[in-house]
Protein backbone atom coordinates (compact mmCIF):
# COMPACT_ATOMS: atom_id res chain seq x y z
CA UNK A 1 0.00 0.00 0.00
CA UNK A 2 1.48 3.35 -0.98
CA UNK A 3 1.89 6.10 1.57
CA UNK A 4 -0.75 8.32 -0.07
CA UNK A 5 -3.33 5.51 -0.01
CA UNK A 6 -2.83 4.71 3.66
CA UNK A 7 -5.63 5.86 5.97
CA UNK A 8 -4.97 7.75 9.16
CA UNK A 9 -7.37 6.83 11.93
CA UNK A 10 -7.49 8.85 15.13
CA UNK A 11 -10.08 8.72 17.83
CA UNK A 12 -11.02 12.21 18.98
CA UNK A 13 -13.43 12.38 21.91
CA UNK A 14 -16.73 10.86 20.73
CA UNK A 15 -16.09 10.73 16.98
CA UNK A 16 -13.47 9.34 14.62
CA UNK A 17 -11.42 11.28 12.12
CA UNK A 18 -10.32 9.48 8.96
CA UNK A 19 -8.31 10.92 6.11
CA UNK A 20 -5.65 9.80 3.70
CA UNK A 21 -2.04 10.87 4.17
CA UNK A 22 -2.45 13.14 1.13
CA UNK A 23 -5.51 14.80 2.71
CA UNK A 24 -3.55 15.29 5.92
CA UNK A 25 -0.69 16.94 3.99
CA UNK A 26 -3.11 19.30 2.23
CA UNK A 27 -4.74 20.26 5.51
CA UNK A 28 -1.34 20.93 7.04
CA UNK A 29 -0.81 24.03 4.90
CA UNK A 30 -1.48 27.26 6.76
CA UNK A 31 -3.31 30.05 4.99
CA UNK A 32 -1.65 33.04 6.63
CA UNK A 33 -3.96 35.48 4.86
CA UNK A 34 -6.97 33.97 6.65
CA UNK A 35 -5.11 34.09 9.97
CA UNK A 36 -4.16 37.75 9.47
CA UNK A 37 -7.79 38.65 8.70
CA UNK A 38 -9.19 36.80 11.74
CA UNK A 39 -10.44 39.21 14.39
CA UNK A 40 -10.97 38.70 18.11
CA UNK A 41 -14.73 38.72 17.39
CA UNK A 42 -14.23 35.85 14.89
CA UNK A 43 -12.30 33.86 17.50
CA UNK A 44 -15.00 34.45 20.13
CA UNK A 45 -17.75 33.41 17.67
CA UNK A 46 -15.83 30.23 16.80
CA UNK A 47 -15.26 29.50 20.50
CA UNK A 48 -19.01 29.73 21.15
CA UNK A 49 -19.84 27.62 18.05
CA UNK A 50 -17.34 24.96 19.18
CA UNK A 51 -18.68 25.12 22.76
CA UNK A 52 -15.19 25.76 24.16
CA UNK A 53 -14.82 27.33 27.60
CA UNK A 54 -13.10 30.69 27.90
CA UNK A 55 -9.58 30.57 29.32
CA UNK A 56 -10.64 32.49 32.43
CA UNK A 57 -13.29 29.80 33.10
CA UNK A 58 -10.74 26.96 33.12
CA UNK A 59 -9.38 27.74 36.57
CA UNK A 60 -5.80 28.33 37.63
CA UNK A 61 -3.02 27.39 35.25
CA UNK A 62 -0.12 25.18 36.12
CA UNK A 63 2.11 26.71 38.76
CA UNK A 64 5.78 26.38 37.97
CA UNK A 65 8.04 25.74 40.95
CA UNK A 66 11.01 28.09 40.98
CA UNK A 67 13.69 25.93 42.55
CA UNK A 68 17.36 26.66 42.94
CA UNK A 69 19.67 27.32 40.01
CA UNK A 70 20.95 23.79 39.38
CA UNK A 71 24.27 24.76 37.79
CA UNK A 72 24.99 27.25 40.59
CA UNK A 73 24.16 24.62 43.22
CA UNK A 74 26.35 21.98 41.57
CA UNK A 75 29.26 24.42 41.19
CA UNK A 76 28.91 25.54 44.82
CA UNK A 77 29.25 21.91 45.87
CA UNK A 78 32.35 21.58 43.67
CA UNK A 79 30.94 18.70 41.64
CA UNK A 80 31.05 17.88 37.94
CA UNK A 81 27.75 17.22 36.20
CA UNK A 82 28.45 13.48 36.23
CA UNK A 83 29.43 13.44 39.92
CA UNK A 84 26.35 15.47 40.92
CA UNK A 85 24.02 13.25 38.89
CA UNK A 86 25.56 10.06 40.33
CA UNK A 87 25.61 11.32 43.91
CA UNK A 88 21.93 12.32 43.93
CA UNK A 89 20.48 9.64 41.64
CA UNK A 90 19.74 11.87 38.66
CA UNK A 91 20.09 11.08 34.98
CA UNK A 92 23.06 13.01 33.56
CA UNK A 93 21.04 14.04 30.50
CA UNK A 94 18.27 15.43 32.72
CA UNK A 95 20.76 17.46 34.73
CA UNK A 96 22.28 18.83 31.52
CA UNK A 97 18.84 19.84 30.22
CA UNK A 98 18.13 21.67 33.49
CA UNK A 99 21.43 23.51 33.33
CA UNK A 100 20.85 24.50 29.69
CA UNK A 101 17.37 25.66 30.76
CA UNK A 102 15.75 23.52 28.09
CA UNK A 103 13.73 21.80 30.83
CA UNK A 104 12.78 22.65 34.37
CA UNK A 105 12.90 20.25 37.29
CA UNK A 106 9.42 18.86 37.88
CA UNK A 107 7.67 16.40 40.14
CA UNK A 108 9.70 15.93 43.33
CA UNK A 109 12.98 17.09 41.75
CA UNK A 110 12.61 20.77 42.83
CA UNK A 111 12.05 19.63 46.41
CA UNK A 112 15.12 17.37 46.30
CA UNK A 113 17.18 20.24 44.90
CA UNK A 114 16.01 22.57 47.66
CA UNK A 115 16.90 19.99 50.31
CA UNK A 116 20.32 19.48 48.69
CA UNK A 117 20.80 23.26 48.65
CA UNK A 118 19.90 23.52 52.34
CA UNK A 119 21.73 20.45 53.61
CA UNK A 120 23.73 18.49 51.07
CA UNK A 121 25.55 16.51 53.78
CA UNK A 122 22.25 15.28 55.25
CA UNK A 123 21.00 14.14 51.85
CA UNK A 124 24.31 12.37 51.16
CA UNK A 125 24.24 10.56 54.52
CA UNK A 126 20.64 9.42 53.95
CA UNK A 127 21.50 8.17 50.47
CA UNK A 128 24.60 6.34 51.78
CA UNK A 129 22.56 4.63 54.49
CA UNK A 130 20.09 3.38 51.86
CA UNK A 131 22.79 1.44 49.97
Amino acid sequence: MSLSKRRIDASVESFDVQMSAEEARKRGKIDWEIIRKTTEADIERQRIEDDCPRLEDLGPGRVMFAGPNVEELRTKLGLTQEAFANRYGLALETLQEWERRRRQPDGTAPILLQVIEGSAKTVESVLKSET
